[in-house]
């Protein structure tokens, strides 16, 4: 691992306005079921249960949940700039520790994160051909390819236990 959780590239920074679509989008990309909040809280824990048993997963898992954070304040931030209420929910229901999946199985949480990264990538390529707001657009795309990146991390964390 080269300890790299986030592509060089600088988010882009959000302005103007979106509709109430693309405020939803936002909403469910920022704290849904599968969104930012649910990416982080899975990290950690799986940086708690597999902390002092494998430490370059240990490692990995919190590096990802630090960037996944990162991503959560700029949805937060963008929310805010365009008029939204940061609620910790999506669009359709508050957020719950629920929509974690609480395995301590490595092998199992990572191939649910790999899956869960998946989803994210089509998300936020799904949202950004949606959204009409230039800026937005472009920080779904940049989001995107950290999510890309965890995808290449996670393979070859499973690639490594599956030797």
């Amino acid at each position: 691992m080269n300890g790299k959780y986030a592509v060089d590239t600088p988010y882009p920074s959000v302005r103007g306005t979106c509709n109430h679509c693309e405020m939803k989008m936002l909403m469910d990309l920022y704290s849904g079921r599968t969104g930012e909040l649910t990416s982080t809280t899975q990290y950690l824990y799986e940086h708690y249960v597999i902390d002092g048993i494998d430490e370059d997963i240990a490692k990995c898992v919190l590096g990802i949940a630090k960037v996944e954070m990162i991503h959560h304040a700029l949805l937060g931030e963008a929310i805010v700039k365009m008029g939204g209420d940061p609620i910790m929910g999506g669009s359709t229901c508050f957020w719950s520790g629920s929509n974690l999946k609480y395995t301590q199985n490595p092998i199992c949480f990572l191939q649910n994160s790999l899956a869960s990264e998946q989803l994210a990538v089509s998300n936020y390529r799904r949202a950004a051909a949606c959204i009409n707001n230039a800026s937005l657009s472009e920080l779904c795309l940049r989001i995107a390819q950290d999510e890309e990146l965890h995808i290449e991390i996670l393979d070859e964390l499973l690639e490594k236990l599956n030797c």
